[in-house]
C-alpha cells in the first residue's frame, strides 16, 4: 500500500479519533505542550498522550493555522478543554506550569527546539531522527548532559513484544550465527505538487534554519510535503527506516557502525529529491547490516516482506514485521509463524497494536518524569543519537559517493573531505548553528 493511501484510509485520518474523556482531577497528570500539530503530532502523539491518561494537553504550537484548528476540533469533539495555542515554540515554552513538550516538527527544526527545551528544564518527547546533521546531534548531547530532563525518543516499536521474542530466539541459538541482516521498505511515494504558499502557513518560520525551498502541498489541507525535500529531510531511511534500524540495534546490542557505504539514485522522475532506490551497507564490527528501499512500485515475491527485517543465520532466517515474525528453518522444514507478520498498514489489527505501543510508551515517559529518572526509558536519548547518526552517515555516504569510516569518539568520518564537510549543514541567516568545536 502506498504511504499516502494509508494516510487516507487509516482511521486516524478521518473523524473523531478518541472517545470523550471523563472529567476527573488532573493533579497527577503532567502538563504537556505539543510543538507541531501535523498528521503525526495530532493523530498519533496528541491522541495517545491523552489516551494514556498521564497528560493534560495545555498548549499547542504550529506554523499552520489549519493544522492547529484541526487539532483543536478533535480535542473539542473528545470533550477535552481547549489548550492555549501558539505560533512560535519559544512562546509555548513559557506557558505557565508547562512540564514537558512533544517535538513533532520536521527534522531541520529538532536541534534548536530540543536545546531550548533542555535549557528551560522541560522534559522532551523527541521525534526521530533527533537531528538533521551530525554536529547538531553533538550539540544536543551537550545540552542534554547539562540538563536534568527526561528524554524519550519516539521509537514505538521498541514496545512491541516481537522485539523481545526475536531477541530471545536469536540468543537461544536456534537461528545459529547471524551473518547478515537486511532491512527494507518498498513503498510508493507519489509525485508532490508545487503550489502557491497559502496565507494559513507561515512558510518563512517553517523553513527556519534550513534553506528556503519551494512549497510542496500535502494531500491533506494545512500541511506540507516536506519529507521529499532534501533541505528538510534526509529521505526514507532517515524518516521511516530508522525505526527498523533501531529494532536491529536493540535486538543485536549494537552501537555506532564502524563503516558505511551507499549506492542509489533517481530512476523515475517523480519530483522528489531523495534517491528513489538506495542500498546501504552498515558494518557493525564485522556484522553487515544492509538497508534497501525502492519507491517506484517494486513488490517483493513475498509481498508481506516489503517492509521489515531479515536476520540471516546459518541455521534459520528470521523475518520480523510490525505485528509478527516468522522463521524459515535452514533444514527445509516448514515455516513457523509468530503473531501475524502479514498485517496490513492501516488495518484494524495494525492500528490496535500501534495504539498499545504508543500508550505504553507515553506511560513509560510519564513514569520517568514522576520518578525523575529515565532508567526505564527504552527510547533513550543515546539510542536516538546512535540510530540518527547512522542514517545521517548513510545519507552523507550517498551524497559524497564515498565509503565512510566512523570515528565513534569524535563522531567524525575518515577519508572524504566532502563527507566531512557534510557533517554540518550551515544555517540560513539569522539562525545560528548550535555546534561549537
Amino acid at each position: 500500500m502506498e504511504r499516502r493511501a494509508f494516510l487516507k484510509t487509516s482511521s486516524l485520518a478521518t473523524g473523531a479519533w478518541i472517545t470523550r474523556r471523563a472529567a476527573k482531577p488532573s493533579l497527577d497528570r503532567i502538563k504537556l505542550g505539543i510543538v507541531g500539530t501535523g498528521w503525526w503530532g495530532t493523530d498519533y502523539l496528541l491522541r495517545y498522550a491523552l489516551e494514556s491518561d498521564a497528560f493534560d494537553i495545555v498548549a499547542l504550537c504550529d506554523i499552520s493555522t489549519v493544522a492547529l484548528q484541526t487539532a483543536l476540533d478533535k480535542l473539542s469533539a473528545a470533550g477535552v478543554p481547549r489548550p492555549a495555542t501558539y505560533q512560535h515554540y519559544q512562546e509555548l515554552y513559557e506557558h505557565p506550569g508547562l512540564t514537558a513538550v512533544v517535538i513533532a516538527t520536521p527534522t531541520h527544526w529538532h536541534a534548536l527546539q530540543f536545546i531550548a527545551a533542555c535549557e528551560k528544564g522541560l522534559h522532551v518527547w523527541q521525534e526521530k531522527p533527533i537531528s538533521y546533521d551530525i554536529r547538531e546531534a553533538q550539540a544536543m548531547l551537550s545540552a542534554y548532559k547539562k540538563s536534568d530532563v527526561v528524554v524519550n525518543v519516539d521509537f514505538p516499536r521498541l514496545h512491541a513484544p516481537i522485539n523481545d521474542e526475536v531477541k530471545d530466539f536469536i540468543r537461544s541459538g536456534r537461528a545459529g550465527e547471524i551473518y547478515q541482516i537486511q532491512a527494507n521498505i518498498n513503498s510508493r511515494v507519489g509525485r508532490p505538487k508545487e503550489l502557491n504558499i497559502p496565507d494559513t502557513i507561515d512558510f518563512e518560520a517553517f523553513c527556519g534554519p534550513a534553506p528556503k525551498l519551494k512549497y510542496l502541498a500535502h494531500p491533506r489541507p494545512g500541511r506540507l510535503n516536506w519529507r521529499v525535500q532534501q533541505g528538510f529531510s534526509r529521505g526514507i531511511f532517515a524518516d521511516w527506516g530508522i525505526h527498523y534500524l533501531q529494532n536491529i540495534r536493540s535486538i543485536m546490542d549494537l552501537n555506532l557502525p564502524t563503516q558505511i557505504s551507499a549506492l542509489g539514485g533517481l530512476t523515475k522522475d517523480e519530483g522528489q529529491e531523495h534517491p528513489d532506490h538506495l542500498e546501504v551497507r552498515l558494518d557493525y564490527q564485522g556484522l553487515p547490516v544492509h538497508w534497501s528501499h525502492k519507491t517506484w512500485g517494486f513488490t517483493s515475491p513475498l509481498p508481506h516482506t516489503n517492509i521489515g527485517v531479515f536476520y540471516f543465520g546459518d541455521k534459520a532466517t528470521v523475518f520480523a514485521a510490525d505485528s509478527g515474525w516468522e522463521v524459515y528453518p535452514g533444514d527445509g522444514s516448514s515455516r513457523k509463524e509468530y503473531g501475524n507478520p502479514r498485517v496490513q498498514l492501516g488495518s484494524q489489527e495494525y492500528e490496535a497494536e500501534i495504539r498499545r505501543e504508543f500508550i505504553s510508551q507515553f506511560k513509560e515517559f510519564a513514569s520517568a518524569i514522576h520518578q525523575k529518572n529515565d532508567a526505564e526509558i527504552r527510547g533513550t536519548f543515546q539510542e536516538g543519537l546512535h540510530s540518527s547518526a547512522a542514517v545521517i552517515y548513510a545519507d552523507v555516504a550517498y551524497l559524497s559517493k564515498s565509503t565512510l569510516t566512523i570515528d565513534a569518539a569524535m563522531m567524525d568520518v575518515e577519508g572524504s573531505e566532502e563527507a566531512k564537510d557534510l557533517l554540518l549543514r550551515p544555517y540560513r541567516k539569522p539562525y545560528q548553528h548550535p555546534f561549537i568545536k
